[in-house]
C-alpha cells in the first residue's frame, strides 16, 4: 500500500462533506477522494486549486513540480462524471487561496501543490484559517532526505497549537532519489 491509499483511507475515517485540494493538476487525486466521501455523505463539495494553464516550465523548475501540463477542462470534466458539485479556482494560491473565502466549513483539506518552502508555507498559512477540531489536512512532499524543498522544514516547524503525525508508508521515487511520505496535521 503506497501514500495516496493511505490519502483515500483517511478520507474513509474523516468521511468529509467538503474537501480542499490544493494541486488539482489533472483530478486523479480529487475524483478519487470524493469517490470515496461519497459513499458516506450524499453531498460532497470540492474544492479544487492549481495553476492549470498558467504553469510555465520556469516555473515547473522552481516548485520541483514534476507533473505534465495540464488544463481546466480536464479535472472539470472527470469530476462532473462523480456528480458531486465542485469549485476550481486557477491562479497561483498564493493569492486564490489568499482571497479566497469557502461556502462552507472545510472537513478535509489536501496540500499537494508547489513545492517550494514559499509556496507551501503560503498555502499552509492560508488554509489553516478553515480548520476547526475535526478538520483534517493532510500534506504531501515531506521528504525524508530534502529539506530545502517540500513541506519537512514546515512540519517541523509547527507549534503545539496542532498535532502533526508522520504517516506510513514511505515512497521512494527512484528518479528524483526521494524519500516520501504524509503528514497529517490536526487541531
Amino acid at each position: 500500500m503506497g501514500r495516496y491509499d493511505k490519502l483515500i483511507e483517511e478520507i474513509a475515517k474523516r468521511k468529509p462533506e467538503t474537501i480542499l485540494e490544493v494541486g488539482t493538476h489533472m483530478g486523479n487525486s480529487a475524483v478519487r477522494m470524493v469517490t470515496k466521501a461519497q459513499e458516506f455523505n450524499d453531498e460532497i463539495f470540492y474544492y479544487g486549486f492549481d495553476l492549470f494553464e498558467f504553469m510555465t516550465d520556469d516555473y515547473k523548475e522552481y516548485e520541483f513540480h514534476g507533473k505534465s501540463h495540464c488544463d481546466f477542462s480536464t479535472p472539470s470534466r472527470r469530476l462532473r462524471k462523480t456528480g458531486c458539485k465542485y469549485k476550481l479556482k486557477a491562479g497561483n494560491t498564493r493569492k486564490t487561496l489568499a482571497k479566497f473565502s469557502p461556502d462552507k466549513q472545510i472537513d478535509f483539506i489536501y496540500i499537494d501543490g508547489g513545492h517550494s518552502i514559499d509556496t507551501i508555507q503560503s498555502d499552509w498559512d492560508n488554509v489553516k484559517r478553515f480548520m476547526d477540531d475535526k478538520t483534517v489536512v493532510i500534506f504531501d512532499d515531506y521528504y525524508e532526505n530534502r529539506e530545502d524543498v517540500g513541506c519537512k522544514k514546515i512540519i517541523n516547524g509547527i507549534g503545539t497549537e496542532y498535532k502533526v503525525a508522520l504517516m506510513e508508508p514511505v515512497d521512494y521515487i527512484e528518479k528524483n532519489d526521494l524519500y516520501i511520505r504524509y503528514a497529517k496535521v490536526t487541531k
